[in-house]
Formats: C-alpha cells, sequence, structure tokens
C-alpha cells in the first residue's frame, strides 16, 4: 500500500513537473516571439523583414518630398543606458508647436514618416524617434509601451532644451499610440498640451490574448501568465502593467482618439472602448473602411482637417 502511494506520489510529481516545463517553455518562447529582439533587429513576430516601406500614395509622396527637405539627427540616452535615435524634421514656417511623433509595433521611424509630411507642411516642427529596440535605437526587448513612455518623457525634456518655448503634441501610432497614452499617465510637462492617438489597443494583456487565439489557436491561460512572470525576470517588466487604458485613469490631457472602423489587428471596439473610458476632454474618428494604420490613407482629408482642428483648439 505505502508503495503504491509512493508510486503515485512520484508519478504526479513527474505530471507536474513535466506541465510547468512544458507551460515554462511555452512562457519563454512567447517572449521571444513577441518581446525580444535579435542581433538582426527582428522579433520572432515578424512575417518578413521590415523595409521601411509602405505601398501607399503617402509614401510614394514622402518619397518625392524627402529628398527636398533638411533634417536633424538627435541621440539621448534614457535612464536605462540606451541610446536612442530621432529624426527632426524643421518647418520652414514660424511656429512654435512640435510634434513629437512615436511609431508602432516591430517597425522604427520609417513607418511613421509618410504620415507627418502634412504635419511639417501645415507648419509644425516634427521628430520622429525610434522607439527602444528599433532602427537606430539600443534595446533588446520591446515594452509595449509601458517602458517607451519613460523615453517619450525623456525626448520631452530634450525637446524643452533645445526649443524652451515649443507647444508640444504627441502623436502615435498603434503600439506608438499606447506609448502616449501610457505617458499621458504620468506627470507631464505643462508645455505638453494634447495627444492624438491613433489606433492604439487598450491593453498588451488583451492584444495578447487576442493574438494568442488567432496565431496558434491557444487560451490566454496559463500560457500568458507564464509568459508574464519569465517577462519580468528577462525584460524587467509585467506586460500587465503595459495598459493604456489603466494610464488613461491619471491622464487629464485633451485626447483625439482615432480608428479605422475596420481594423480587426487592434479591433475598433478597443478604440471605442479607450474614447468611452477617458473622463477628460476627448474627440473620437472612426474612419470608415480603414484597416489597422490605414486611416490618413483612406480619408486623408478627414484624417488632417480633424487633426489640425484638434491642434488648433489647444495651441
Amino acid at each position: 500500500m505505502f508503495k503504491k502511494r509512493k508510486f503515485f506520489i512520484v508519478l504526479l510529481s513527474i505530471i507536474l513537473f513535466s506541465i510547468l516545463c512544458v507551460i515554462g517553455f511555452a512562457g519563454n518562447y512567447l517572449v521571444d516571439y513577441a518581446l525580444a529582439v535579435d542581433e538582426h533587429g527582428n522579433l520572432g513576430s515578424m512575417s518578413e523583414e521590415y523595409t521601411g516601406k509602405q505601398d501607399t500614395v503617402a509614401q510614394s509622396e514622402y518619397d518625392v518630398w524627402y529628398p527636398t527637405i533638411s533634417t536633424e539627427e538627435w541621440i539621448i540616452t534614457n535612464k536605462d543606458g540606451l541610446k536612442l535615435w530621432a529624426e527632426v524634421y524643421p518647418t520652414k514656417m514660424e511656429s512654435d508647436v512640435i510634434i513629437l511623433a512615436i511609431h508602432g509595433y516591430t517597425v522604427d521611424h520609417r513607418d511613421i514618416a509618410p504620415a507627418i509630411k502634412p504635419f511639417v507642411e501645415e507648419g509644425y516642427t516634427v521628430i520622429t524617434p525610434d522607439q527602444r529596440g528599433r532602427g537606430n535605437s539600443e534595446g533588446n526587448y520591446l515594452g509595449m509601451g509601458y517602458l517607451e513612455k519613460d523615453d517619450v518623457i525623456d525626448w520631452i525634456n530634450e525637446i524643452n532644451l533645445k526649443y524652451p518655448n515649443s507647444k508640444i503634441f504627441l502623436y502615435g501610432e498603434s503600439m506608438g499610440a499606447a506609448t502616449i497614452m501610457q505617458a499621458a499617465g504620468q506627470q507631464l510637462p505643462s508645455n505638453v498640451l494634447a495627444i492624438i492617438e491613433d489606433c492604439g489597443y487598450t491593453s498588451t494583456y488583451e492584444m495578447f490574448e487576442n493574438q494568442l487565439k488567432e496565431r496558434f489557436g491557444l487560451p490566454a491561460f496559463p500560457f500568458l501568465p507564464a509568459a508574464e512572470i519569465i517577462g519580468q525576470f528577462r525584460a524587467g517588466y509585467n506586460f500587465s502593467n503595459a495598459s493604456p487604458i489603466k494610464a488613461l485613469k491619471s491622464a487629464t490631457l485633451p485626447i483625439l482618439f482615432i480608428h479605422g472602423g475596420s481594423d480587426d489587428y487592434v479591433p475598433t471596439w478597443m478604440g471605442q472602448e479607450l474614447y468611452d473610458s477617458y473622463t477628460g476632454e476627448k474627440e473620437l474618428l472612426i474612419i470608415p473602411g480603414a484597416d489597422h494604420g490605414e486611416s490618413a490613407d483612406v480619408n486623408p482629408e478627414l484624417y488632417y482637417k480633424t487633426v489640425f482642428n484638434f491642434i488648433d483648439n489647444y495651441r
């Protein structure tokens, strides 16, 4: 009897250990897949190597326009000791408005660059950083906006050193939108006047839950909790903390929420939920027929009219 009990205890221990190993392996794989940047700047979630080019009218117009202008490069060192890089597009007009434009997941500043041409032509200076781990900036892990929110504050401080009388607006797409919403939950300098977020997600957990089901056919539990624990050790943060909708509870700035009406990557309901949950001054623009990050391409006239009117209201 004692031997049988001992046998079953050992067997159960082996089974539990095996299950934990499988879950731990899966959690580690998910961190590699979604957050870890390799020596070539790639992530496991990237289906192909990023080229920095889009098949859009805006990209074509930007490619013609870019050689005709002069830009600057800025480099700063953030609190984690990472060197971060940005390109600065000065306006030829007299203006104290500066747009800090933050790109999204797996890409770099080149992805958001075509969208900022109208801002420069409107008379605004635009700064497009490479987020940590992307492009010319250092970093081994993506922070899904949670780590990057502090980098945004570092860029704001750099802007204020070089342009002490500036009026700053934060503009971001996708993970860049999540980044600036999380930055909005921090104490920002008084010359940061408003935020324009385009197709940002409610929380990293909900995004990963959706993608885990979409790409792998797996439930969130127990794989995401395992990835959270491993991510805390490897990347230095718990991605459950990367939650724009929670950060907005502490935000006070006016926010323009933009989302594509046909977005199924960051579902349109997320944009609506962010807007509905926010208690500060706000506007909402849903572009019918626009997929993820395509709102400015599908209806550029409505997009930029809404954005520039919003800036004019708060500058």
